[in-house]
């Protein structure tokens, strides 16, 4: 782990950014530094989020870390347990690796985001979550998705092979 990462844990919360944050300026409201993706970093086109990030960047109030593929893989198998990976993005995926990465070595991580999908993998990880303009989720979940029809149980959405109906993402028991 690089030097800097050890120093956003040494100082307490490490706050992880998704593009949603940049878009409400939320990281210049933070107290401390932030980190994020170089595929969020993409994601930011607008010019007002863009001018933020630059600040952010130069001020050095934000790091950009590319997570380890061996991270990526654990949280792509994870997402998978918890019936959310086919609607997680490439994104979201490196996001929540970076997530994974930082709660093994800092006491406490925030991810901010307003994807209830990435919030839900984001708590099954050990994180805090803090949503931007919609509320966030308590504690984590595992989906399944059903066929309303015939009951058939699926761990991926579709439609269902046996009636032809779509599957709806249902909340497992």
């Amino acid at each position: 782990m690089s030097g800097s990462l050890r120093d956003v844990c040494k100082e307490g919360t490490a706050y992880v950014i998704d593009a949603a944050g940049f878009f409400a300026s939320t990281p210049l409201n933070l107290v401390g530094r932030s980190l994020t993706v170089p595929e969020v970093i993409a994601e930011v086109k607008d010019l007002r989020s863009r001018l933020a990030l630059q600040y952010l960047l130069s001020a050095g109030k934000l790091i950009v870390v590319e997570p380890p593929k061996d991270e990526v893989r654990y949280v792509a198998s994870l997402s998978k347990n918890l019936g959310e990976f086919e609607r997680l993005s490439k994104t979201d995926i490196s996001l929540l690796a970076l997530v994974s990465l930082l709660k093994k070595v800092c006491k406490r991580v925030v991810v901010v985001t307003d994807d209830h999908s990435v919030q839900n993998v984001a708590l099954r990880i050990g994180a805090e979550v803090h949503g931007i303009k919609v509320p966030e989720l308590r504690r984590y979940r595992r989906y399944v998705y059903v066929c309303p029809v015939c009951g058939y149980t699926s761990s991926k959405p579709g439609t269902c092979p046996k009636c032809g109906f779509k599957l709806i993402k249902k909340r497992a028991r």
